[in-house]
């Protein structure tokens, strides 16, 4: 048997990488090929199509790129009609994966898709057209079957949250410090721009300029910034250089255990401020976008937060920083709150510790139970 997988984003390469890990170790007979990421790459996914092709943010980005990303499609699209997969995995991407879902779906390709769309978010209707996108789908947050159930779709199968699982539910501080070399006395506030290249371009300068802010009010303060490639590494510590701060370590890799040793983070939205929540690290979301994006963003959003720790707490329980609100002073002045203020930071925990048990699963055990079932 072959099956393919599709994965348009630095998360669902994580994802992938843990499925694909299980199915070798449980079903060493199944051939694996799709579109690759450094997380699948470990793992043994040699690919020529690769997620980097994909990495774009914002609608305006994304129109922008729109050519390229669709000949990427194409041609994958082309690749998949060659191999002749027995099964398909779309995990997340929507955009990009429905497109390949209905195509292969329509050839009598069994279909998944792993990851609901935030239909809950915006753009809902789209619930309508999942049958003749996939055959099933695997939901990883508690609150989407009864949103889906309310909209008549039945075929979907709750598998918690990989993250939920890979992340102890008391992670080992030390043995963090102890990987990072890090010894210092003071706080720790973790810096995390996002892990396309576009987020890093558009999210440093804000982050720099709050630890340099901060820098001045507070004398033990070190800031951590993971990077995920050496493009992103150079531009960062050029930042850094510039404004000559000594408090400031880029480190390539290592986002876990730099959420793990810090005391608060800064994070652009995305799945980084879920992995925040899972290390029980007290967080601020920030979320710059280009007036074009933001006003679309406005128009199409549903929800009444854009943060994950918000949506699935269904409360506001982390500040939520956008567009021209996702400034310096702002920022600044929410860590300030988190590092002073004990009551603040002990709700935020205790909120982070009901989610995380709450997604906590055997994910990859429930999806291959559906997909090869005996």
């Amino acid at each position: 048997m072959k099956i393919a997988i599709g994965i348009g984003e630095l998360s669902g390469d994580i994802f992938a990488a843990s499925l694909i890990k299980y199915i070798k170790s449980n079903y060493p007979d199944i051939q694996i090929v799709g579109i690759t990421g450094p997380n699948c790459f470990k793992q043994g996914l040699f690919s020529k199509f690769n997620i980097s092709s994909l990495s774009k943010r914002g609608f305006f980005e994304i129109l922008f790129n729109l050519r390229k990303l669709t000949k990427f499609r194409s041609d994958f699209l082309d690749y998949l009609n060659t191999e002749k997969p027995d099964i398909y995995i779309g995990i997340d991407a929507p955009d990009f994966n429905f497109f390949i879902e209905k195509k292969l779906k329509s050839k009598n390709v069994k279909v998944y898709h792993y990851v609901c769309p935030s239909v809950w978010a915006w753009r809902s209707s789209r619930i309508k057209k999942f049958n003749s996108y996939f055959d099933h789908l695997f939901t990883i947050f508690f609150h989407e079957k009864k949103f889906l159930n309310k909209f008549g779709y039945k075929k979907q199968t709750y598998v918690g949250h990989p993250l939920a699982n890979e992340i102890p539910f008391k992670p080992d501080y030390q043995k963090a410090l102890d990987k990072l070399k890090i010894d210092h006395k003071g706080k720790i506030i973790a810096l995390l721009p996002g892990s396309r290249n576009s987020e890093v371009l558009w999210n440093t300068e804000v982050l720099i300029g709050t630890a340099e802010k901060l820098s001045k009010k507070y004398s033990n303060l070190l800031f951590l910034i993971p990077v995920t490639s050496k493009e992103n590494l150079i531009f960062i510590n050029k930042k850094i250089y510039d404004l000559n701060l000594q408090n400031i370590k880029t480190i390539h890799g290592h986002s876990h255990d730099i959420l793990n040793v810090s005391d608060v983070a800064i994070i652009a939205s995305g799945t980084a401020t879920l992995e925040a929540v899972f290390y029980k690290t007290p967080l601020v979301v920030f979320y710059r976008l280009s007036s074009f994006s933001y006003w679309i963003f406005k128009l199409l959003l549903k929800s009444k937060f854009i943060s994950l720790p918000n949506i699935l707490s269904g409360k506001s329980i982390v500040p939520e920083l956008i567009y021209k609100k996702a400034n310096v002073d702002n920022i600044s002045y929410e860590i300030e709150r988190l590092l002073n203020e004990s009551t603040l930071r002990k709700n935020q925990i205790e909120e982070f510790k009901k989610i995380h048990k709450l997604h906590m699963s055997n994910t990859n055990e429930l999806i291959c139970k559906k997909i090869f079932p005996k």
